[in-house]
């Protein structure tokens, strides 16, 4: 997403920000319970056609001609059926959700009799429409997101399963339980067994060839990688896994943020989180304990009827501060501020990165000041090694961050349930995302994670993993590790990433360039996605049968 300093939003969809889970200490919700088509087709299917398709890619890439080749042509039409499946809510509650199916037609091999299955998870949204199936309307905010499903991934021979999440769309879950590990990864294999059930249901000649390909971007990339997690917990794992730029360190990004570090669009995701947080079946914390008085409401607007373009007119309207997570600090006694007195271990972090000054404000913040003030004295007492107050994330080289053990605050504790640094995938594993991203930081993200498996590789010969960093700016020669993969896909994959870290660090730097080094950070996450998605399907290629 882009949040500007300003208060002005550029419109985008899918992103995460503020990146901290929910739900701990249960058990996994009944699959039986839960995993059932309640009703689909819904209406009749979109009809993408290859010519269609193609007129698509040349418009939507038409500015990165780079990225519109590695993407390719496609091969197949695509059918795209909308349907509503059974599922559970954060409490466990019984509700609903719908979701896409996009299925590929034509002529050609790969678009027709059986195909492997994509589950597709997407990033954050705000707007209670949001709806992967909305490939024929540009106004819907998924249309973005479902298109690049569409042309990268069902265009190409895979039939793709798209979960609009409990909470939007035709839900009517009157929340949403975001970055809550248990329900999330629940809530996307009720999406899979219900589309898998509508794709037997039309009938036609592509159906199911039983392999299943995981991946998602942003929060997307943490519910696909807590996806992937259950479903190697159910003994039935994926053919392959490619979370992308997800938070899995969950506890480590919140962390970072609350000590001086709050990333692009805390002030949009915080309520979200929040408002997941106050529906566990443990019981959670209380919204206005979280936020400053003059926006105690916050928690209630999202998912709402607003999206990110409307963000300005909730800011100009004083729903929310524009940047602002945190008090900043009194310059001097009487002015506005929090009082380096009363809070010594607050006065003493820094205001940093990504954001900087933008990030707090002396009366104008999201986050309570008190409350802020108790989760940095849980940090203290009970530190995430991956989560250093001077922001220099763990090196994936050589470090092992490590979880504390006995986190006090629920927030913290919460966050550690969620956290996925201690999964070790059973399936061949990608990675993907950007050193520079001011939204889901690359060290609290696959650096972590990274780190964590490199820690396991002497006791687990299993193991198959590749990490790949697509900014090469800087003079930085950009990310690609790689374990277990066979020497054959791998030189594959190492080629296909190379040419997809050149595009992205010639586009981005062309942002830059041309609007400006902060709308180019605005951009990054955003712009990161296809390339990523491109290095997914690439990766999947090398599995399918």
């Amino acid at each position: 997403m882009r949040i500007p300093y300003a208060n002005v939003l550029l419109g985008v969809a899918g992103a995460i920000v503020f990146s901290i889970g929910a739900i701990a200490d249960r058990a996994p919700p009944s699959r039986d319970a839960a995993a059932s088509l309640n009703s689909g087709p819904l209406g009749a299917p979109a009809t993408l056609s290859v010519a269609a398709l193609r007129a698509m890619l040349r418009q939507d890439f038409a500015n990165q001609p780079a990225l519109g080749a590695l993407i390719g042509p496609p091969i197949c039409g695509v059918r795209v059926y909308k349907f509503a499946y059974a599922t559970v809510g954060g409490e466990g509650e019984a509700t609903d959700a719908s979701g896409a199916l996009m299925v590929p037609s034509g002529n050609a091999a790969p678009c027709h009799g059986p195909r492997p299955i994509v589950l597709y998870t997407h990033g954050t949204a705000i707007n209670h429409a949001e709806d992967l199936s909305a490939v024929a309307d540009p106004d819907n905010p998924a249309y973005g997101t479902a298109t690049r499903i569409a042309l990268i991934f069902a265009a190409h021979g895979y039939v793709a399963v798209a979960p609009n999440y409990a909470g939007y769309d035709l839900s009517t879950l009157h929340y949403h339980p975001y970055l809550n590990r248990r329900q999330q990864s629940q809530d996307a294999i009720d999406s899979l067994i219900a589309g898998r059930a509508l794709l037997q249901r039309i009938g036609g000649s592509t159906r199911d060839d039983g392999q299943l390909f995981v991946t998602g971007y942003s929060q997307g990339g943490f519910v696909s990688m807590a996806t992937l997690r259950a479903l190697d917990e159910r003994g039935e794992p994926a053919t392959a896994g490619a979370p992308m730029s997800g938070p899995y360190a969950l506890l480590a990004m919140a962390d970072e943020i609350f000590l001086g570090h709050p990333d692009f669009g805390g002030t949009a995701y915080l309520p979200l989180v929040v408002n997941s947080y106050a529906h566990l079946e443990h019981g959670s914390i209380d919204p206005h304990r979280v936020f400053s008085r003059r926006f105690r409401d916050a928690a209630s607007l999202f998912p709402g009827s607003s999206g990110f373009r409307d963000f300005a007119k909730l800011v100009a309207a004083g729903e929310l501060p524009a940047n602002a997570m945190f008090q900043s600090k009194s310059s001097a006694p009487g002015a506005p501020g929090f009082s380096p007195a009363r809070y010594p271990a607050l006065a003493a972090l820094p205001e940093g990165g990504p954001l900087y000054h933008a990030g707090f404000d002396p009366s104008a913040y999201l986050v309570s000041t008190a409350f802020r003030a108790a989760y940095v004295a849980d940090v203290e007492a009970h530190p995430d090694s991956a989560a250093p107050p001077v922001a220099s994330g763990p090196d994936p080289s050589n470090t092992v961050p490590t979880l504390p053990t006995d986190p006090q605050l629920r927030m913290r504790r919460d966050a550690k349930a969620n956290d996925l640094r201690n999964y070790t995938p059973s399936m061949p594993l990608l990675m993907c995302g950007g050193h520079g991203d001011p939204e889901v930081f690359w060290q609290q993200g696959a650096g972590a994670m990274t780190a964590a498996l490199r820690s396991k590789i002497a006791t687990d010969p299993h193991l198959r993993f590749a990490t790949v960093d697509l900014d090469t700016s800087a003079g930085t020669a950009g990310t690609y590790f790689e374990h277990g993969i066979d020497a054959t896909r791998n030189a594959s994959l190492h080629r296909t990433a190379t040419r997809l870290q050149r595009a992205f660090t010639a586009y981005q730097h062309g942002v830059d360039g041309a609007r400006g080094s902060v709308v180019g950070m605005e951009a990054y996450h955003t712009d990161a996605a296809p390339y990523c998605m491109v290095l997914a399907r690439s990766f999947f290629d090398r599995y399918t049968r």
